[in-house]
């Protein structure tokens, strides 16, 4: 499990010969970013394997995937999510000084779907991110909450209210396992709802507008080579 918070940043490209290429939105719900029209006219029909994103003085990779006719920068996504704590919905703006494989990134958010004019960060807050494990799964563990999740937790506070996408609202009840204030019954609901399987995640997060928990997940995306083998 996570506890990051997101910032955004405006720093722009180190390299001052460097132009914007193209925006693209990084929504919380996927660990994904579809590339751009502009790069398919580049390197059909011999796409690169992998990509480079340098961004906060790290460098990472990030492998394309096909999916039908369209390809996205995906594998490894993840990792760059965590590893800069970018927990919700974001615009990506990346930098090149050519139309090659490398690039700068700058992040702009978070965004997020509302209609009232305050900012996300006054709004809704990360609170964790959980892993969905084969372990787990297999032996029905309930999911311990981290002690990030227990500044949400209010008094005595035996559930929970929890939104789950639009207008879907649950009580979650809070029980004790060994000692660690945790979720059973509703957590196992929740995954098999929503078909979750090892390797996918869900997020948490507090509403103060509503003073209630939000929960998000993220599903890992079957690609077109995952068919074929």
């Amino acid at each position: 499990m996570t506890s990051h918070s997101s910032s955004a940043t405006s720093k722009g490209p180190s390299n001052w010969l460097a132009a914007i290429r193209f925006l693209a939105a990084f929504c919380v719900s996927k660990n994904i970013i579809e590339v751009p029209l502009s790069y398919h006219r580049q390197w059909r029909p011999y796409y690169p394997t992998y990509v480079l994103f340098q961004y906060n003085g790290t460098t990472h990779f990030a492998r394309l995937r096909k999916y039908g006719s369209r390809y996205f920068f995906a594998n490894r996504l993840k990792q760059f999510r965590r590893t800069h704590g970018i927990d919700d919905s974001v615009i990506m703006r990346f930098f090149a000084a050519d139309k090659n494989t490398s690039f700068e990134v700058d992040v702009i958010g978070p965004i997020h779907r509302q209609g009232r004019p305050r900012s996300v960060q006054a709004t809704r807050r990360h609170i964790f991110t959980a892993d969905v494990i084969e372990h787990m799964m297999q032996h029905s563990f309930p999911l311990l909450l981290p002690p990030a999740a227990l500044n949400f937790l209010f008094g005595s506070q035996k559930v929970i209210l929890v939104q789950r996408g639009y207008g879907k609202r649950n009580q979650w009840q809070i029980t004790m396992h060994d000692g660690v204030p945790s979720i059973a019954q509703p957590w196992f609901q929740y995954l098999y709802e929503n078909n979750l399987m090892a390797g996918e995640e869900v997020i948490f997060f507090f509403r103060f507008d509503e003073h209630v928990w939000e929960v998000l997940f993220r599903k890992e995306v079957i690609w077109d080579e995952d068919l074929s083998n």
